[in-house]
């Protein structure tokens, strides 16, 4: 009579998956300490393939995994114990999700024998992250058979397709039983088996290619008709971008391009760089109505461009997608083209557009939004907001990363000057979490010098990142607006109820970030007036040999009166 066969030991099985995950083309693992995930941390910890980084706060380890795969196109796999530790991934797997961005999250987790029963750390991780995450694998505890090793080659190969694909996190539940610390021959025997993946430098991960897409004839007709065509393209990752197609178009149709901040679109002379003046201005929006939209990127988030679109509702609307993803907010939708970024449009059927007179009417526009620019910044005595965006958009090197936080940051970058290089946002779920972490993963995905604009509360919400900033080995700037608290509510109707809004909505915040900083052995730096202001200079990395914070006290005030009178409501 034939025996059971025995279990995969927890380790074996970890080390399984971590070779599966290196032969799908993997690099980067972020890990949390924790006992129950031993057998996952020690397999990835004796491999040398893998890229590793070691942070302590599961949530901010989330997204620095999100920024890792926001900047490679290529997910990063997550490791945590049992518990609430795997529930801090939560904020991060929903910004992938909703943004289209690949992660692997793998979860420790106690045997089935100790679920259910009080057990020390334990709560029911089956399917714990509901709809946020894009697939999901209960990985049991395999048999030392032929078939269970081939199964987690498959649930490998299958969390990185559906990540990369569907965009989102894979999660993978690892339940480990005692011991969870392998044998010193354990150890041995699976070290030769990493050595020797890597000399064979194995990557069973499919090459992305491109194709030549060609339109169908109602929507080349409809191109070839319009006289007022405009593009507008929303945010998108890096390796989703569509700019090349978008800015051929413009050139061929004679189209004002409407780039959002993180749509990758470059200076370009079609682009209206002062969008968020000219559509808040009733007499413009009125003139420069299109008879075509096409859309590239995910949803816009600008107000005044929102607006604009659900003005321009009934105006036949084409969007080019390059992820599966319901991204129409005023389900307008009329012809949907898939379109990644590798892909080429053949425009052979699509006549140039000699009209230029739209174009013309745009481009008097943006001059004159951009004289107004300039003539409101240089009223403004006080260090505002404003100033500084337009300073970074003037003066931060391309070659810097820029991440720009949520709540006013990435509506200032539309406003009042966009950094140049490439940008990163979170405007997925669009919180303020996580920022900071999400800029530390694009840091160590590419390696660029990287800085960070982000609000007071953003910077406190996040200080947790602080602790992983000294493994960076490129320059990191941390460049703080302290304007005292949530000044976005200004923007809303309850900044009008005087009795809540200050203790229940701006929350205005005493934190001494110089403190907090050179907590964290960090270099610090203050900038009050536009004098100090203009004396920072990113021009040379050596000023910034070690991560720096900087952080500009603003005139609230001020700033809000600024933004008012570019948008004609003095």
């Amino acid at each position: 009579m034939n025996s059971e066969p025995r279990l995969l030991t927890p380790f074996s099985a970890s080390s399984h998956l971590v070779r599966s995950f290196y032969e799908n083309g993997l690099r980067h693992v972020v890990i949390s300490p924790g006992s129950r995930s031993t057998p996952l941390t020690m397999a990835f910890s004796y491999h040398p393939g893998f890229i590793k980084q070691v942070v302590l706060d599961e949530r901010s380890a989330a997204f620095i995994a999100l920024g890792i795969g926001k900047e490679s196109g290529s997910p990063a796999i997550l490791v945590c114990t049992s518990g609430t530790a795997a529930a801090n991934y939560h904020p991060a797997i929903a910004e992938a999700k909703e943004s289209g961005v690949p992660m692997i999250v793998c979860t420790a987790d106690r045997p089935p024998s100790l679920r259910g029963v009080g057990s020390s750390q334990t709560l029911d991780q089956v399917k714990l992250f509901g709809s946020s995450s894009v697939w999901f694998h209960e990985l049991g505890e395999p048999a030392d058979t032929d078939q269970d090793h081939r199964r987690i080659r498959y649930a490998a190969m299958q969390a990185v397709e559906e990540s990369i694909q569907t965009g989102g996190a894979s999660h993978i539940n690892i339940p480990f039983r005692k011991p969870l610390e392998p044998t010193k021959n354990q150890i041995s025997s699976n070290e030769k088996l990493f050595d020797k993946q890597l000399e064979q430098s194995t990557n069973n991960r499919s090459v992305s290619y491109s194709s030549t897409i060609t339109l169908a004839r109602p929507v080349e007709d409809l191109l070839n008709q319009s006289r007022r065509p405009i593009i507008i393209a929303g945010p998108a990752d890096p390796f989703r971008q569509q700019q090349q197609t978008a800015l051929h178009l413009a050139d061929h149709l004679n189209a004002p391009v409407i780039a959002e901040p993180g749509s990758g679109i470059p200076p370009h002379p079609l682009k209206i760089k002062q969008f968020d003046q000219i559509f808040r201005n009733s007499e413009f929006l009125e003139n420069l109505a299109p008879d075509l939209i096409l859309r590239f990127g995910d949803q816009p988030y600008s107000k005044s461009l929102l607006q604009a679109l659900h003005e321009f509702r009934d105006v036949p609307l084409i969007r080019f997608d390059s992820r599966n993803a319901w991204q129409d907010h005023e389900m307008n939708t009329r012809d949907h083209i898939s379109l990644r970024s590798t892909d080429e449009l053949d425009m052979t059927g699509i006549s140039p557009n000699q009209d230029t007179r739209y174009i013309e009417s745009w481009l008097d526009a943006r001059q004159s939004a951009e004289t107004a620019l300039k003539r409101s910044l240089a009223g403004a005595t006080s260090l505002c907001d404003g100033h500084i965006f337009h300073y970074l958009a003037n003066s931060l090197p391309e070659e810097w990363n820029v991440m720009l936080s949520n709540s006013l940051p990435v509506r200032d970058a539309a406003l009042f000057g966009t950094p140049p290089g490439t940008l990163f946002l979170n405007r997925g779920a669009a919180g303020i979490d996580g920022i900071m972490s999400t800029a530390i993963g694009t840091a160590h995905s590419s390696g660029a010098p990287t800085c960070c604009v982000i609000g007071d509360l953003a910077f406190l919400h996040d200080s947790n990142a602080l602790l992983s900033l000294k493994k960076l080995d490129s320059p990191f700037v941390i460049l703080v607006i302290n304007n005292n608290g949530g000044n976005i509510f200004r923007m809303l109707p309850v900044h009008e109820h005087k009795d809540v809004y200050r203790d229940y909505f701006e929350t205005p915040q005493e934190a001494d970030i110089r403190h907090l900083s050179l907590a964290h052995s960090l270099n610090y730096r203050r900038i009050e007036t536009l004098t100090e202001l203009s004396n920072l200079h990113f021009g040379s990395a050596d000023d910034f040999s070690k991560p720096t914070v900087i952080e500009c006290r603003t005139n609230p005030d001020e700033s809000m009166k600024l933004r008012k009178g570019l948008w004609g409501d003095r």
